[in-house]
């Protein structure tokens, strides 16, 4: 049974394999000749065949790809089957993260599902006009969207009353009224659905009256998330590009904020000298395989060319079979997968940071990552820090 994708990597890294995955950018370009999905269909499975993948596997993975639709625009594609069957299939708006994967192996490589959909980032869309609107909630990563919810408030009295004199005046604030009382409604669906997902972003679009009603309706939860885009999305001829452009800038600068204060909590505990965080390879196995991370971070470009072994049980990771503590070794695997399958199946938050988008080195946010990696633990290692309890 397929995943959704925000249970995917704890519940694969604690399933059995071998496991068939394909990872494939398949933007299409106006440019590209029709047949372009068809040969990389083909050349997709024609390269798990050889890798000794079961034609039951080739042929999930085949049907998968060939009912994909990238639908325009930039996207890859994931699909990941075990014994035939399909756990994941997922279109991942953006482009590839990571080099492409067509692999058959005891240990999957979910490292582009953890960079495409950072923790468990959620995010709400909320297109509104005075008659109503639509509520969309997305997890990062995912082109469909967990909730979506359409309001539709009364039709009889939206349009502004012409003429004057009192009864204009009455009918006009009848028509407010029923203005505020629909975009109250709609605002108490979205308090609901902010409540209940905690997603960390809210974006308002719409008929500029609406929007304004409907900012004075929301709970102060949702409020302290909401951002603006002052574009009618409904409007006659409209585009949507000014809010994908929107989305596609304050989620960067979320997830941005995320590395930095991670990195800056990691520099300053680095200058304390308290032993609140781990910066050398070593040292985040060892803490790893105690359990002790809280947050992992990864340079997935400096770390590819190490390798570590994956477990199947705990500790879950080691960098020699003698620290495996008898338990079985899967597979030898390049240290972004198997350290953030440990920090996964450890409850610990992995964010990835790449130092090869910084422009200069000052604005590179992975410069704090010498090794290619560092974590904060959750409790000290070594003796205890004088003047410190």
């Amino acid at each position: 049974m397929t995943l959704e994708t925000a249970a995917v990597p704890a519940a694969v890294y604690r399933a059995s394999g071998p496991w068939s995955q394909v990872y494939l950018d398949v933007s299409v370009d106006t440019a590209d000749p029709p047949q372009v999905n068809e040969e990389r269909r083909i050349s997709a499975t024609d390269r798990l065949a050889a890798a000794g993948a079961p034609q039951a596997d080739i042929d999930a993975v085949a049907e998968a790809m060939a009912t994909a639709d990238p639908a325009g625009g930039e996207r890859c594609l994931f699909v990941l089957v075990h014994d035939g069957e399909v756990v994941v299939q997922t279109l991942l708006p953006g482009r590839a993260t990571e080099p492409e994967i067509v692999a058959y192996q005891p240990v999957p490589d979910l490292v582009p599902l953890l960079e495409h959909r950072p923790g468990d980032f959620a995010h709400v869309v909320v297109e509104t006009s005075r008659d109503g609107g639509e509520i969309r909630l997305y997890r990062l990563g995912d082109t469909e969207p967990v909730v979506d919810e359409a309001q539709q408030g009364r039709t009889d009295t939206l349009h502004k009353i012409k003429g004057g004199g009192w009864r204009h005046d009455r009918l006009q604030n009848h028509t407010e009224e029923i203005w505020r009382r629909t975009q109250a409604e709609l605002a108490t669906t979205i308090d609901r659905v902010v409540h209940e997902h905690r997603p960390r972003l809210l974006t308002i679009a719409g008929d500029i009256r609406a929007r304004q009603l409907l900012e004075g309706e929301l709970s102060a939860e949702s409020r302290a998330i909401l951002t603006v885009v002052p574009v009618d999305t409904h409007a006659d001829g409209a585009s949507s590009e000014a809010l994908d452009e929107h989305l596609d800038s304050e989620i960067a600068r979320i997830l941005a904020d995320d590395k930095k204060a991670v990195l800056d909590l990691v520099a300053l505990h680095e200058g304390r000298g308290d032993n609140r965080v781990e910066s050398t390879l070593g040292g985040v196995v060892h803490a790893l395989a105690s359990a002790q991370v809280d947050t992992l971070v990864i340079d997935a470009e400096r770390l590819r060319e190490h390798e570590l072994l994956a477990l199947a049980t705990e500790p879950w990771v080691a960098a020699a079979p003698e620290d495996s503590l008898g338990a079985e070794v899967l597979d030898r695997v390049p240290a972004p997968i198997a350290l953030s399958r440990a920090a996964v199946l450890t409850d610990a938050t992995v964010l990835f940071t790449d130092s090869r988008e910084a422009p200069d080195a000052q604005d590179d946010v992975s410069g704090s990552l010498p090794s290619g990696v560092a974590a904060v633990l959750r409790w000290r290692t070594g003796p205890p820090v004088p003047g410190e309890e």
